[in-house]
């Protein structure tokens, strides 16, 4: 730390100027004792530098206004007190890339740190520079810092307005079974040339005076997409994916068939919704879009 060391040297040179001003003879012992306060004090104080370990911790995913902290805890083998460790910390977001905070006084910082969740998205939290010093806070090492995976801040889901029209979707359809063969549901038909002998009803075909052919049926899944254009701005970004939250929410209840599609760095991405695994998951992937991806 530039302050300990700029008062350490400022006692220094007052303590040599009283030595060479004053004919006192524990003068030339305050001047030992100071020259020797720096090797000391790195002696006493290296065990404790070299075992330091730094550990964090932040939720995977969390719901916007949730309350979310990042949990840090030190770890060094000591008999004195823990030296002090400095650090720095970049939050970045979908916003913004770069929010430095200076983080001091570690070894007491066993505790938690309180993370925004205001707007939904993602924090990247990145420790880009850390230092554990002596006791007397003149020499500094390295610290390893853990590297975070980022916090996911889901929006509440929110039902599209205007509402889409999806009755096509919740409507089982039949279709031909292709090559017939065996089918709980049936649907008549005229007789076309071609169709085999014993799918002939003969009892219907009889009242009718005509050929009627019993063609066995089989439902008609229709497929529906979500294609999601990667919204910019917190506003609309909370809007759009609560809006896709609430409909695969809705799909997954109704049991309709759907796919995702939206774009991020990489590209066209698409996932099968099946199960709320799916949806949290392709809820996690959209909202750690970077933000360039709006205009792809």
């Amino acid at each position: 730390m530039a302050v300990n060391r700029l008062l350490y040297f400022g006692v220094l040179i007052l303590s040599a100027v009283f030595y060479f001003a004053s004919s006192l003879w524990f003068s030339w012992v305050l001047v030992v004792l100071l020259l020797a306060a720096p090797i000391v004090s790195l002696l006493v104080s290296l065990p404790a530098m070299l075992s330091c370990r730094f550990s964090a911790s932040i939720p995977d995913t969390v719901e916007q206004g949730e309350k979310a902290a990042m949990h840090m805890t030190l770890h060094a083998w000591r008999v004195l007190p823990l030296p002090e460790v400095q650090a720095r910390l970049n939050l970045r977001t979908r916003d913004v890339q770069k929010d430095t905070r200076y983080l001091s006084h570690l070894s007491r910082a066993n505790g938690a740190m309180a993370l925004s969740t205001e707007t939904c998205g993602f924090i990247a939290p990145e420790f880009r520079r850390a230092r554990v010093y002596d006791a007397l806070g003149l020499f500094a090492l390295p610290v390893k810092m853990p590297k975070l995976e980022p916090m996911v801040i889901l929006p509440p889901p929110l039902q599209p307005d205007p509402m889409p029209r999806m009755d096509q979707f919740l409507q089982q359809q039949m279709k031909a079974k292709p090559g017939g063969g065996f089918s709980e549901l049936h649907d008549n038909r005229p007789y076309r040339p071609g169709d085999l002998v014993k799918d002939i009803h003969w009892k219907l075909s009889l009242k009718t005076d005509e050929l009627i052919v019993r063609e066995a049926q089989e439902p008609l899944f229709r497929r529906m997409v979500l294609a999601l254009r990667t919204p910019r701005g917190a506003a609309v970004r909370s809007v759009s994916l609560g809006n896709l939250r609430w409909l695969c929410q809705w799909l997954l209840e109704k049991g309709v068939n759907c796919k995702v599609v939206w774009m991020d760095g990489e590209g066209l991405q698409t996932a099968e919704l099946r199960t709320e695994q799916d949806a949290l998951r392709i809820l996690r992937a959209v909202c750690l879009a970077a933000e360039s991806s709006a205009d792809l």
